[in-house]
């Protein structure tokens, strides 16, 4: 009988221990940062901007092909005003040349062949980017629109003129840029003795320079 006394007392005890143990547990606080952090590098690259003059001179060479007829050199001079970082107006000049012979058969269809065109242009930067040469060091680029009006004369006529393009710039300098651009040329035209509506594509390279 005692011995049963004595051991509820010594489990009595024990269990008293144990319950004292698990309340002086400390309650650690929880951290929300992570036990790890990843490394944080800063970078610094040099960005090439675009100079503060807002005139823009671009000498161009490439091809212009007649509908139905043949493709031949085109150059010109491009002559451009920044209105703001992305809005600007435009004067293109060029000069080509057309050729009858897709027709064969010593026929002509021209009395002159050669052709030279201007026109007015209202352009917008839609994409401006950035092209990272190395890790320090980018070049501003844009993807750019264009659209306007003017005149093409060739076979000893002037044809009222819609075009529109699109094109690609890289700005290497503060005052100089390279690109290229594809344009599609359009008037209504009666070379074949039939009126009809020409679609004239042209393609072109260019270097351009700011003042």
């Amino acid at each position: 009988m005692m011995n049963k006394k004595w051991i509820s007392f010594v489990l009595v005890c024990l269990l008293n221990q144990a319950v004292m143990v698990f309340a002086q547990v400390p309650d650690f606080p929880k951290s929300e940062d992570p036990l790890i952090a990843p490394p944080s590098e800063r970078i610094d690259f040099k960005e090439e901007k675009i100079d503060q003059e807002f005139i823009e001179i671009t000498p161009y060479y490439g091809f212009y092909g007649i509908d139905g007829f043949s493709t031949s050199n085109v150059m010109g001079l491009n002559l451009a005003l920044h209105l703001t970082e992305d809005v600007f107006f435009e004067g293109n000049y060029g000069i080509s040349e057309v050729s009858d012979d897709s027709f064969g058969g010593g026929l002509t269809i021209f009395t002159d062949t050669d052709l030279t065109y201007w026109n007015v242009n209202l352009g917008y930067n839609l994409f401006p980017g950035q092209i990272f040469l190395t890790r320090n060091r980018t070049l501003n680029s844009t993807i750019y629109v264009v659209g306007g009006a003017g005149l093409t004369e060739f076979d000893a006529k002037s044809r009222f003129t819609f075009n529109f393009g699109t094109g690609y710039k890289i700005f290497f300098t503060d005052w100089m840029d390279a690109g290229f651009r594809l344009s599609l040329h359009s008037f209504e035209s009666d070379v074949t003795g039939v009126k009809e509506q020409m679609f004239n594509l042209e393609g072109i390279v260019s270097i351009a320079f700011f003042f």
